[in-house]
């Protein structure tokens, strides 16, 4: 099922899950301001290729808007075959709380139900956890993920540039739930995000090896049209 192809495709490429944490807030400000995505009103389509697997891709556009709440920043995630599948909406001016978190399934959209709201801990570690129907009345799917920031720094080279990272452990553990047969089925991965001086996200790494996204390219919006709709 649609619903059910979509959640694990988000598992296994190890989608931006998210966290909260306690921190100094002089620092994760800082960090945040430096490693995070540009927030300039410019839409942003980054670009992900599998090194160890040429053929998967995968697309996240990067939003920025306004309303009462204030200004947001919608992330979206696309598959390689342009589906969107995931989306973040965060409320830049409370700290990148979390607003909405929604899969979709085809036409429709799933609103999940999330804990804590933070985007990610900028120092420590912080869990989210988010849990949401499937398309059959008796699937149920949770998501639980520990983020860590790690000590260490690492480099990114893009467009001749040594860039600077923060690289975050991921400990996720997720379940689908079959109430109606009662069955279940449990997955757990550990992987690592790395977020570079002035990009953000530009590298997801599996602990077992499986799987390298890097970030090739970043689109612009009038780009990604062209692209889409070819």
């Amino acid at each position: 099922m649609r619903t059910t192809t979509s959640f694990f495709f988000i598992v296994s490429v190890l989608l931006l899950n998210l966290s909260a944490c306690k921190s100094d807030a002089s620092s994760s400000k800082e960090l945040q301001k430096t490693y995070f995505y540009p927030v300039n009103g410019t839409p942003y389509i980054y670009v992900f290729q599998d090194s160890l697997d040429p053929f998967f891709e995968m697309f996240e556009r990067i939003v920025n808007y306004n309303d009462p709440l204030g200004k947001h920043v919608l992330i979206e995630r696309y598959n390689a075959n342009f589906n969107l599948v995931e989306s973040y909406d965060l409320l830049a001016d409370k700290n990148f709380q979390v607003f909405n978190h929604i899969l979709y399934s085809g036409s429709s959209q799933i609103i999940a139900q999330i804990s804590d709201s933070t985007f990610m801990p900028w120092s420590g570690t912080g869990t989210f956890v988010s849990s949401f129907p499937g398309a059959v009345d008796s699937l149920y799917f949770s998501l639980k993920n520990k983020r860590s920031l790690n000590q260490e720094i690492g480099v990114f080279e893009w467009n001749g540039t040594s860039l600077s990272t923060r690289i975050f452990t991921d400990s996720i553990f997720s379940m689908a739930v079959d109430i109606k047969n009662k069955r279940e089925k449990a997955v757990s991965a550990v992987a690592f995000h790395e977020f570079a001086e002035g990009l953000g996200r530009v590298r997801i790494r599996t602990a077992d090896g499986k799987s390298n996204l890097v970030l090739k390219q970043i689109l612009t919006e009038e780009d990604w049209k062209s692209l889409v709709t070819k």
